[in-house]
This record gives structure tokens, sequence and C-alpha cells, in this order.
């Protein structure tokens, strides 16, 4: 009997952990919506310094940087994709975190295929893209806060 009640004790523990934290109202929603694009606009400057040193960085490097940024704009996306919009008014916020921060996974994406290829087609292009986007983040930050 004990065995049963640890094990469904563990799969409702791992259960739990997995829910996103309900947002009560517009406002937590809003500050939810603010520190997800922060953590992508953050994850984009660390991208944005990369393809700007790239030539002093090493291909292997760049992949890895790129492969985990890509995946960690995908969490952010899931994680904040899972809070529920408390009204018809957070649906219009949770749309546009989305696509920027969808914004943000491609552009990353991008320059992943690009350096597993022939390395970074134009980094003074791929530099300005990347900026375009962390600023639309955080400016939705500030808005959101």
């Amino acid at each position: 009997m004990r065995v049963s009640r640890r094990v469904a004790l563990t799969l409702a523990v791992l259960l739990l952990s997995g829910c996103a934290s309900p947002a009560w109202d517009d406002h937590d929603y809003g500050l939810k919506a603010a520190q997800s694009a922060q953590s992508a606009a953050s994850s984009l400057e660390i991208v944005r310094l990369a393809v700007r040193d790239e030539d002093r960085l090493t291909t292997p490097y760049l992949k890895t940087l790129f492969t985990e940024t890509v995946k960690d704009l995908g969490s952010v996306n899931s994680q904040f994709g899972g809070v529920q919009p408390p009204s018809p008014a957070a649906d219009e916020v949770r749309g546009r975190l989305l696509d920027l921060t969808g914004e943000a996974e491609d552009q990353v994406a991008s320059l992943l295929i690009q350096v597993r290829r022939d390395g970074i087609e134009d980094p003074a292009a791929a530099v300005k893209d990347l900026e375009g986007v962390a600023t639309k983040l955080r400016a939705f930050e500030e808005a959101h806060l």
C-alpha cells in the first residue's frame, strides 16, 4: 500500500509542476507577459552580441548558443502560452507577445541554420534585425509593468 501511495504522490507532483500559474486578473496577466518579454529580450541580446562578435567566436560555440536560445524562446512561448488569459483584453496581450516571441525564435533559428551551413550571411543586418525585435519586446515589457 505504501508503494502505491508514493507512486500516486509522485505522479501528482509531476502533473502539478507542469501547470502554469493562473493569472487572476488583467494586471497579473500583464505582469506575467512583461516578465516573459523581458526573458525573450535578454536572450536576444546575448545572441545579438554573439552575432556582432561572431568573427571572434567558434562555430561550435555559436551553434550551441543559438540552439539553447531557440529552446529558451520556445520555453517562454509555451510557458506563457499556458497561462489562461482572464479577459478578451488579455487575449490581445497574449497574441501580441506570442507574435513577438515567435518572431524572435524564428530569427535565431534562421541564424542557427546559417551557422550550420556556411556562417552568418550578413552579420550587420542580423544584428539590426535582432535589435529591432528586442526593442519591441522591451517596449512591450515597459507597457505591461
